[in-house]
């Protein structure tokens, strides 16, 4: 079966992320891209500069919508329980949606160049900033348990929804509805009923 022909820059970068998941950014070379785009090897190279700018391109295609998504929820009138409960679908959301990118950026990190990995880490950070000040409102207001660090559980809850891109399979038995009542179940210890 052939593939479709690539026809646009973020084809591309979607075949990149597929050949960096399955042989690793260092191993990949743009004669892999190109093959599993369905494109020559100078086609490539009339859209992108490099296989960096390809790494980093998946990176900033994660990083961007989270975090502008994020900023939507906690600037929004809504209630602080409806934040968290959105707070955990964007995650659910964003581990599925971007499922590849996700094993890209965790494999491919140190290949960023220093100004990427900066921009990464800085973004890493903010959305550790912008949940642990929603978390913190949550405990303010009788939603969460009060008596646990903030912030370990903010890590502890966003390393556990990063890992939904490591396992979750679309033909599997559960959809991304059945995932985010599945965390709000398994957090029903640290959520409190209404």
């Amino acid at each position: 079966m052939t593939r479709k022909r690539a026809t646009s820059v973020q084809q591309l970068v979607d075949a990149a992320a597929a050949v960096f998941e399955r042989k690793g950014f260092t191993e990949a070379t743009i004669s892999d891209i190109a093959a599993e785009a369905g494109v020559s090897k100078p086609t490539v190279y009339q859209y992108v500069t490099s296989k960096r700018w390809l790494l980093e391109t998946i990176v900033e295609q994660v990083i961007y919508p989270l975090r502008h998504s994020l900023d939507e929820i906690v600037d929004s009138d809504l209630p602080a329980r409806e934040k968290l409960t959105r707070y955990l679908r964007v995650q659910v959301d964003a581990a599925i949606r971007y499922r590849t990118y996700y094993a890209v950026l965790n494999a491919g990190q140190h290949q960023l160049s220093p100004q990427a990995l900066r921009n990464y880490t800085s973004w890493a950070r903010e959305v550790n900033h912008i949940a642990t000040g929603l978390f913190k409102l949550c405990a303010d207001e009788g939603i969460v348990r009060a008596d646990l660090d903030v912030v370990t559980t903010v890590n502890l809850i966003n390393g556990m929804m990063l890992s939904i891109a490591r396992w979750y399979d679309d033909k599997g038995k559960l959809d991304p509805d059945q995932i985010l009542d599945h965390t709000l179940r398994l957090l029903s210890g640290y959520i409190l009923p209404p």
